[in-house]
């Protein structure tokens, strides 16, 4: 029980890979759209409601609730959270 517990702890508390690169794009860019990331992370053009746009948007969603971005002006651009 102490073992799956401790296993089920470390499994919620990893970055996926989008994740990580969302978080360094947002590093990089001081404020960004969720859209803007998007097409940053796929070099090409996104419109809203594409399996790409919602991928971004349920990440930033994590990272938002882990705390490591934030929202900004109107929950429009997201911003990584300064420590």
């Amino acid at each position: 029980m102490i073992v799956k517990s401790v296993v089920t702890r470390a499994h919620r508390s990893r970055i996926s890979k989008n994740q990580r690169k969302i978080l360094e794009i947002l590093e990089k860019y001081k404020e960004l759209t969720a859209k803007d990331i998007a097409e940053i992370l796929w070099a090409r053009d996104i419109r809203y409601k594409t399996p790409e746009y919602s991928s971004i948007h349920r990440s930033l969603a994590t990272l938002y609730r882990r705390g490591l971005v934030e929202k900004v002006g109107g929950q429009l651009k997201w911003r990584k959270k300064k420590n």
